[in-house]
């Protein structure tokens, strides 16, 4: 649903507003990590451990989170106001978009849920507010209306997620009602302070290319670049979920079962190795009909896009399972030196890329920029990196 729509909107406002749209929510996305703090891994793993202390952890999570939003919001409008000067149209489209990064507190919900292995009832609230915006976009498009209502569909569907997941948690809730408690505040945000450096390096290196190619190039080769990404990353669900699935239950075997554990880390490595390498292989092949279908001839160059870009959903996808062993071995410094490789990589590899290249290049840098801060552990971890490497030769 969420590429058959975003591909209809991007055929809607065509490159040039597409491209601008993609601009605002690339600089709205650094302030989204910052709102979250990198608490989820840390947040659901000492759950899963001891459900008692849940509710302290939720209370303390929410009421930092929903702080935390109302600054980033105000820091994304300043920033914008500051790259953009004088730019009305611009910057009332990022104080719309950055709305969502004060109802994203709302999620702090979906991690008592994954803690429980109750991520159903996140995904059915989610669905159901997603069905509903995409109908409404559906709406905006029949009816032929500007740039800035698809900002506001946006940050509606954020607003009904946050309702949903209240009402989804009336019916599972955990043992106490939330409560701030200042001691689980200092403890959660003294190990999770790396992790939400290294997702905003993450972020460096997976938007700071969209940003850099508005501002080199404009916003019709931002759009070119951009019409290729939802079928691209719309496979990132696939190790988000299984990731979503098991990471509690992982928690629990490290506690009393090691050599199940290293079994269960190895499976996921292997796992993604056979589902992402055959299925970007499949759209690096078809990648032109599929554009072509989707987007029409104004964006074909999307197509060789295309087939660069998906391959880094192979990186990816091993990042996010190396990321459950580093949060359950307690490398935090790690995955924050992992991310600042990456995002430096792809940084230095744009300004070379960008000018030659275009989008294309772009597309280029990123799947280079992921592979190097995936596969750094070779230096920083190697224990890991043979693993990662061993799981390709089998299909465990």
């Amino acid at each position: 649903m969420g590429l058959l729509v975003s591909a209809w909107v991007a055929r809607y406002l065509g490159p040039s507003q597409y491209g601008e749209l993609a601009y605002v929510l690339s600089v709205v996305v650094f302030f989204q990590v910052l709102s979250q703090l990198g608490l989820d891994g840390i947040a659901i793993r000492d759950m899963a451990r001891d459900r008692e202390a849940a509710s302290a952890i939720l209370g303390t999570v929410f009421r930092l989170r929903i702080i935390t939003g109302f600054f980033c919001w105000l820091g994304a409008v300043g920033l914008m106001a500051l790259f953009r000067p004088g730019d009305s149209s611009t910057l009332l489209l990022t104080a719309i978009v950055a709305g969502s990064l004060v109802f994203q507190a709302a999620d702090t919900v979906d991690l008592w849920f994954q803690s429980q292995t109750q991520s159903k009832r996140t995904v059915l609230a989610k669905t159901i507010s997603y069905l509903l915006n995409s109908l409404f976009k559906i709406s905006l498009i029949l009816s032929n209306a500007p740039l800035l209502y698809f900002a506001i569909a946006g940050l509606a569907e954020i607003a009904m997620s946050a309702i949903a997941l209240y009402v989804s948690y009336g019916r599972f809730p955990a043992p106490v009602k939330w409560a701030w408690d200042i001691g689980w505040g200092k403890r959660l945000l003294k190990e999770s302070w790396p992790y939400m450096l290294s997702g905003l390096a993450i972020t460096i290196y997976m938007r700071i290319d969209q940003i850099m190619l508005r501002e080199m190039l404009g916003t019709h080769e931002l759009g070119i670049f951009s019409a290729a990404l939802p079928f691209s990353t719309t496979w990132y669900f696939i190790p988000m979920m299984i990731a979503q699935s098991t990471g509690a239950s992982i928690a629990k075997k490290k506690q009393s079962d090691r050599a199940g554990y290293e079994r269960a880390i190895d499976r996921l490595f292997s796992l993604m190795w056979w589902i992402m390498l055959p299925l970007c292989i499949a759209i690096a092949l078809l990648s032109v009909p599929i554009i072509k279908l989707l987007y029409g001839e104004a964006y074909s160059e999307s197509s060789n896009v295309l087939a660069v870009h998906c391959f880094a959903n192979i990186p990816i996808a091993l990042g996010v399972m190396q990321g459950i062993w580093i949060v359950n071995e307690r490398k935090n410094m790690l995955s924050l030196a992992l991310t600042v490789i990456g995002a430096i990589t792809n940084i230095g590899l744009n300004f070379f890329m960008i000018p030659k290249y275009g989008a294309l290049g772009v597309a280029a840098a990123t799947v280079a920029s992921h592979c190097v801060s995936v596969f750094s552990t070779v230096v920083f971890a190697p224990q890991i990196f043979r693993r990662q490497f061993l799981s390709l030769l089998w299909f465990k």
